[in-house]
């Protein structure tokens, strides 16, 4: 906006009808429409990836917790109270969550800094097209890169072990023993 004031003020004394003038793209004709819309498409994209994601993720979780079904009947069986392990299963379930959006998060921030620094050369598949498009493809970091990735894989881990984990309350204990007898 800066820069397309600064350089319609140069010429706003000139009074020829070829005099030139600088138009972002918001402001020209038709343009406008077509950003917003590239605006949403790409948060809408954004939001189905990390749904899918945190299905994923919480699969993930649901399939831990059935591994888990034995060692919860045990706890309790023990003598553990339901609550106790409920609680310890969202405590690891929060760690393992935060190491792997951790690690997951510098692993996908490397790639994003190695696209930003030296991009990807694609020359010779962009020659001779109609539209105009770079030939060196580049990725950008930017604040929301470090925790898209954090928040939903944290979150999702989370959720699928607290769902997961509603089986611990289901349980009788007066059931267990005959369960667990091998």
């Amino acid at each position: 906006l800066q820069v397309k004031t600064a350089f319609n003020a140069q010429y706003e004394a000139d009074t020829d009808e070829f005099t030139p003038l600088m138009l972002r793209l918001n402001d020209q004709k038709g343009l406008d429409e077509y950003l917003v819309m590239m605006d949403y498409i790409s948060g809408i994209m954004t939001f189905i990836f990390i749904l899918a994601m945190s299905i994923v993720l919480w699969n993930t979780g649901l399939l831990g917790g059935l591994r888990r079904y034995n060692e919860f009947g045990i706890r309790l069986a023990m003598g553990e109270e339901k609550g106790h392990i409920y609680r310890t299963l969202i405590v690891e379930s929060l760690v393992i969550g935060t190491i792997g959006s951790v690690v997951g998060t510098a692993l996908g921030l490397s790639a994003a800094w190695y696209l930003q620094e030296y991009g990807i050369y694609f020359g010779s598949a962009v020659q001779g097209g109609g539209m105009m498009m770079p030939e060196v493809f580049r990725a950008e970091i930017g604040p929301e890169a470090f925790y898209i990735g954090f928040i939903p894989g944290l979150v999702s881990m989370a959720l699928g072990n607290a769902l997961s984990g509603i089986g611990i309350y289901k349980r009788r204990t007066a059931v267990l023993f005959k369960e667990l007898s091998v």
